[in-house]
């Protein structure tokens, strides 16, 4: 994901495009003796989201700056911002939890002072989201228009109104539950862990998450009560549900993880290749001619490319490389043979020479393969100056331009 996309996305931090997210929320609802009580509370909660996020906005262009410093972090934060959920963590999490760096007022703090004269109740209702922090909780009931959520740490139950997000019984969840109207609802951020994940899961992971902030489980942290760990624990919590859901299946993909190893696969059958790439319920997309993009959740995970007989399959990471083996033999095992690709590590100046710088990591990239540099803007900009010296020398850069998307 690149900037641009951060620009275009909702106001929520979410990557759909507004029209399609808050967009639809813009207007207030006006009141019907048709409609139910319930949907007409509902849609005012999302509305005054709306503009809470409207009145954020502007700072977003601050945010985007601290989004380009996470593309050298050592987690590489902008390969997982096209998860809607993810996406918004972050940037709830950067209004939330941390403080504006010109000012000593939290954003959404002083949002509501700003418009205490214009709408007091609204303000009022403002000023108690920016004490509501990322908090476990684990469903307990759940209907089509409430559900009882019960807070691992203190054990309090909630009865929380939704709009079907709230997953399915003995599921856990991370959101905050903020209070509007006399009710209560959970935030635009809802982390879900996967239902598998039990109660004990749960409750180590939580304790896990406590005693890196170094607090007590049963306390429910307040900004004006626990500044540092306040700043901390949206972070902490997001970073042990990437862990869960990420990490701990495809492997966690790191900063300077060297040369990701090409795989090679002999195609034994082509006809039942095609078919099970083209399957819609597997994670795999066609993004050009005989070119496929693996993915888990909104990972990009590998690269699939046809090369005359055989097919070329390059690692966003090294660290996905169980996973990718794995994901081919159970779905290509029958069509297909493994075998692991040597490369050198100096571009050349012919188009066989040229197909393996492109995936060579490199010290100019911060340890990146030119095909993985071009998925972000800093990684094209660097490409774009190596390509200009390539042309310097009298190479043709047309294959590669193509090729990296330049």
């Amino acid at each position: 994901m690149d900037a641009s996309k951060l620009r275009n996305s909702c106001i929520c931090g979410n990557t759909v495009p507004y029209l399609q997210c808050c967009g639809i929320f813009a207007e207030p609802l006006v009141e019907s003796s048709t409609s139910e009580n319930n949907t007409q509370i509902l849609y005012a909660f999302r509305h005054a989201q709306h503009e809470l996020s409207m009145a954020l906005f502007p700072l977003r262009a601050i945010y985007q700056a601290y989004w380009e410093k996470l593309n050298k972090d050592v987690f590489p934060h902008e390969i997982l911002m096209e998860d809607a959920d993810y996406g918004r963590v972050i940037i709830e999490n950067f209004f939330w939890d941390y403080f504006v760096q010109y000012s000593d007022a939290r954003p959404i703090l002083r949002t509501a002072r700003e418009i205490e004269g214009k709408e007091l109740r609204l303000a009022h209702d403002w000023m108690l989201w920016s004490y509501a922090p990322l908090w476990f909780y684990r469903v307990v009931e759940r209907n089509n228009k409430t559900a009882k959520l019960i807070n691992i740490g203190s054990q309090k139950m909630h009865t929380v109104q939704h709009s079907g997000r709230i997953p399915a019984p003995g599921c856990g969840v991370l959101t905050r539950i903020l209070p509007f109207r006399g009710r209560e609802y959970h935030g635009h951020s809802m982390l879900i862990f996967e239902p598998g994940s039990t109660a004990t899961t749960m409750d180590s992971l939580f304790r896990a998450g406590c005693r890196e902030l170094k607090i007590k489980p049963s306390v429910t942290i307040r900004p004006d009560v626990h500044c540092d760990e306040w700043r901390a624990h949206g972070a902490e919590f997001l970073a042990l549900w990437r862990n869960e859901h990420y990490d701990s299946q495809v492997g966690r993909p790191v900063r300077g993880s060297g040369s990701a190893p090409i795989l090679n696969l002999t195609i034994r059958n082509r006809e039942k290749m095609v078919s099970v790439l083209a399957t819609k319920n597997l994670d795999i997309n066609l993004i050009g001619t005989g070119v496929w993009e693996l993915k888990y959740r909104c990972m990009k995970l590998a690269r699939l490319e046809n090369r005359g007989g055989n097919m070329l399959v390059t690692l966003t990471d090294a660290a996905f490389l169980a996973y990718v083996k794995n994901w081919i033999m159970d779905h290509l095992g029958e069509s297909a043979t493994v075998s692991e690709t040597a490369r050198k590590d100096l571009p050349g100046d012919n188009v066989e020479s040229q197909e393996i710088w492109i995936h060579t990591a490199l010290d100019v990239l911060n340890s990146q393969t030119p095909i993985q540099a071009s998925n972000h803007d800093w990684g094209r900009k660097r490409l774009q100056v190596i390509l200009k010296q390539m042309v310097q020398q009298g190479i043709d850069v047309t294959g590669l331009r193509r090729q990296l998307g330049l």
